[in-house]
């Protein structure tokens, strides 16, 4: 028997989890895996392997969020083997204790103690994070005096900046690029609405620094007793990879006056959505403000107000339970399937309300949530490729059947030849190396398909990676590939109707999709090749505020495609990729529980439901942990992480008690 002890304080509950490996159990033997927080008075059990989990190899893992012990109580947990022999063995691995931050660091009235007033006009270093809560208004905030309108501009610089590496697969830190260690420096035009601080331009925004991009979200503003006068502000920005779509969020925050007077700038990032390069990075940045007129400025103020104004009712995930007691609200990202510390956010829509998860940091809550960036990863086959070929097809038919080699000559010249934009859409191109899962997507990794920046670079790489093995639309083989080859040729397919300066992204999806369902602007722009061609890379680099998942996955799973009365793509081929149509339930993806179609995967959960027939469920996959599941009783859920955690069969479960899903695939295949 072995314990753990620690004292607890302040969090209202504690997620413990860890995993055992056993052998030799036999009978009514077991591991068990116990947690108290009331020293040792009552148990709480939260993993078992018995007889037949036994193979001396496999890890079962277990996990339970526990209420945090009453004052002057301890946390114990306690592994134990409960069999009858000297060979019943148990083996303990990744025993994690997690404990949910204090809401607030600085919730009374007066003088605030961290980011004061005299730190931010001084020249003090920022010794190390603090507190998110730090970069929020105090109890005692009062609304701003005055109008902020002009521009920004934001210096960052290594000796001002630290960072503290967590997890790096890549060694990126062993040779690191210049710049990797703080944000790019950046200059930008804002505009005040309210307590809002608006920059006038969202989205990826690109930079000179070879290793970040940016991203900078509307910010607010307030004043405080203790700042002399000055009005204080905080705005949310994120670092997206160059190139790639790994997104680390941050906020920085500041103090200034309307005549142009401006503190330097603190800032830290402490979180992101990136399974190979996890880091702190904290510091302070020199500022300076020009008062100016900003054009556009009552356009760009009217336009966040609609988007404020169109976002989708939200309500905390823990009223999901109050408002529809069948469910479950903590079987959805349940620390089973997701590890809490590598969860970024999480939500349910049901019925057209958002019951959204919280924004945790490793410094306590995030103070944008609404605004946090994150990265779609694979979602963008569905959300870029898929809904982009619906879009195509609906606007001219007979685009699906059209063949690859007609509109992508570096295809041609190797010999692709009856492949069609639809067998492109289902990675079902013919050509491979390998069947087995992911073999030929992780070569890719390696041989710098994802790595090169030019389109002369990735469509070379794409078209000649494989050799032609089986004929088109029979054999599934997951390859991002595929897709970059195909928005190649959606884009000179468009090109060829609407004129050079037609673009798959703005022109198909952007402005007669989005606008219209009311995605944020940080939708409007995608990862593209660092070159004249600036080819969208289709298949990853989109990037989403919490609401955009909620909205653009309402308008496939329940909407079907249509909004205001009007399909806004081709419905047939959405209602196919949704398994809703028997003739065409898509390919094996990789073996029968799984399928591939029009961009999406659907997975059968009849096993799971107890149903007597299979009951197949479209979703969207991400690298490192971005799940957005639709289900066909019309709940959607999703979360994003980044610990390569893929299990969402609870969440499931529990939506089935809002209306039971048995029998709602008996039609769709």
């Amino acid at each position: 028997m072995a314990f753990i002890t620690l004292k607890v304080e302040g969090p209202p509950e504690v997620t413990v989890s860890m995993a055992f490996a056993a052998l030799d159990l036999e009978g009514k033997d077991a591991c068990i895996a116990e947690a108290s927080n009331d020293n040792g008075a009552n148990w709480i059990e939260f993993n078992r392997v018995e007889d037949g989990g036994d193979d001396g190899f496999t890890l079962h893992t277990g996990a339970q969020r526990i209420a945090s012990p009453t004052k002057g109580a301890s946390f114990i947990v306690r592994l134990r083997v409960a069999g009858n022999g000297d060979n019943d063995t148990c083996w303990a691995d990744n025993i994690r204790i997690t404990a949910r931050p204090q809401q607030s660091s600085h919730d009374q009235s007066g003088p605030r103690q961290q980011l004061s007033l005299a730190f931010l006009i001084g020249d003090e270093r920022l010794q190390s994070p603090v507190a998110m809560q730090a970069y929020t208004q105090a109890a005692d905030a009062q609304a701003s005096a005055g109008r902020f309108e002009g521009k920004l501009k934001f210096e960052f610089k290594q000796e001002r900046s630290a960072i503290k590496v967590l997890r790096d697969n890549f060694n990126f830190m062993v040779d690191p690029l210049p710049g990797i260690k703080h944000p790019p420096s950046f200059e930008l035009d804002f505009v005040q609405s309210e307590n809002n601080l608006i920059p006038t331009t969202r989205g990826l925004i690109r930079t000179d620094n070879e290793a970040w991009d940016l991203i900078v979200e509307p910010g607010r503003v307030w004043r405080e007793p203790g700042d002399d006068g000055y009005t204080r502000a905080a705005v949310p920005f994120a670092l997206q990879e160059r190139n790639a779509n790994c997104t680390h969020n941050g906020v920085l925050t500041f103090i200034f006056k309307p005549g142009g007077d401006i503190s330097r700038a603190a800032y830290q990032i402490v979180s992101e959505t990136c399974f190979y390069f996890q880091f702190d990075m904290w510091g302070v940045a020199e500022t300076s403000y020009t008062p100016q007129h900003v054009a556009n400025a009552d356009a760009i103020v009217a336009a966040y107000k609609q988007e404020m104004s169109g976002k989708l009712p939200i309500k905390p995930i823990a009223e999901l339970g109050a408002d529809y007691p069948a469910i479950d609200p903590d079987a959805f990202a349940a620390p089973m399937d997701v590890t809490p510390e590598y969860l970024t956010t999480y939500g349910v829509v049901i019925e057209g309300v958002h019951y959204r998860g919280g924004c945790l940091t490793r410094y306590g809550p995030y103070p944008f949530c609404e605004s946090v960036a994150l990265p779609s990863y694979s979602t963008a086959k569905s959300v870029f490729a898929g809904l982009g070929m619906m879009r195509l097809e609906q606007l001219y038919p007979g685009a699906m059947n059209t063949l690859i080699d007609q509109y992508v000559p570096e295809c041609a010249a190797v010999g692709w030849r009856d492949v069609t934009f639809g067998n492109a859409l289902d990675m079902a191109t013919g050509r491979y190396n390998s069947r087995a899962r992911e073999a030929d997507e992780n070569a890719s990794v390696l041989d710098g398909f994802f790595i090169v920046l030019s389109h002369a670079d990735k469509i070379k790489r794409a078209c000649t990676s494989y050799p032609n093995k089986s004929d088109p639309g029979q054999q599934w083989v997951y390859h991002t590939s595929d897709h970059y080859i195909l928005g190649t040729a959606m884009q000179s397919f468009l090109r060829e109707r609407i004129g050079d300066e037609g673009d798959i992204y703005k022109d198909l999806l952007v402005d007669p999709v989005w606008k219209h369902i009311g995605l944020s602007p940080v939708t409007y722009t995608t990862r593209r090749t660092r070159d004249s061609v600036r080819q969208p890379f289709v298949g990853w680099g989109l990037t989403y505020l919490p609401d955009d998942i909620a909205k653009f996955a309402q308008f496939i799973a329940v909407d079907g495609g249509i909004h205001d009365g009007a399909p806004l793509v081709n419905t047939g081929l959405l209602a196919s990729a949704l398994q809703e149509d028997k003739s065409d339930p898509g390919l094996p993806a990789p073996d029968k529980n799984f399928r591939y179609n029009n961009g999406f995967w659907a997975w059968n959960a009849g096993g799971v439901l107890q149903c007597d027939s299979p009951v197949w469920m479209p979703f969207m996959s991400g690298f490192g942990g971005v799940s957005v599941v639709l289900m066909p009783n019309d709940v959607i859920y999703y979360y994003v992480s980044d610990n390569q955690e893929f299990s969402w069969a609870r969440g499931v479960q529990a939506a089935d008690k809002y209306k039971p899903m048995c029998g709602t695939g008996d039609n769709h295949g």
